[in-house]
């Protein structure tokens, strides 16, 4: 089920994507490690969100400043992330945040539940729902997380038709006589030698 409620731009949500492609699944914790302080933004959110990512570095990426970050840790689908960090994200000042955490099929529906029953309407609405449609077993993640991304497609290079040289039956050249050299600069500088 989607709710809409993402702030992110089609713009924003292809750089995450792009940055999510750049993180390849085989990439090793010392590399998630030194990417999550990138300066930039959306390379630090798809850290946060890659479901490799190691727990000492989930940690410092659940305090960081920039809200697509946390955006991106409460989407993570790593099994094992303590319920304490997922407490905390859904305690977060942007409803943002807390949304995505709702979508996320590996926050334990006890989680869940207890933000079903928050006083903030639209966190509690969206939460009841989820619990209803897992029941009902209809229930599926508005996002999917792209922890393993899908191999980029390479482009097909079209073939042409090899283009041959008309060929031309060419006059052998030879060299003008004297006279005829002569004659051609008259022409061109008007008998004024």
């Amino acid at each position: 089920m989607g709710w809409g409620m993402f702030s992110d731009t089609s713009a924003q949500q292809t750089a995450l994507q792009s940055a999510q492609r750049a993180i390849a699944a085989g990439v090793t914790d010392g590399e998630l490690a030194a990417l999550s302080r990138a300066p930039e933004v959306k390379v630090r959110a798809a850290v946060a969100e890659h479901a490799g990512t190691p727990l000492t570095t989930l940690l410092k990426l659940a305090q960081d400043t920039a809200v697509d970050v946390r955006i991106g840790v409460a989407r993570n689908r790593r099994k094992g992330i303590p319920i304490e960090l997922l407490e905390d994200l859904a305690k977060d000042k942007s409803v943002d945040v807390v949304y995505a955490l709702i979508d996320n099929p590996s926050v334990p529906e006890s989680l869940i539940a207890k933000l079903g029953r928050h006083l903030h309407r639209e966190y509690a609405k969206a939460a009841r729902a989820r619990l209803s449609e897992s029941k009902n077993g209809t229930w599926a993640p508005a996002v999917e997380a792209a922890a393993e991304p899908a191999p980029t497609p390479t482009p097909a290079v079209p073939s042409f038709p090899a283009i041959q040289e008309p060929t031309v039956a060419r006059t052998p050249v030879t060299p003008m006589a004297d006279r005829s050299r002569a004659d051609a600069l008259d022409i061109l500088l008007g008998d004024k030698r």
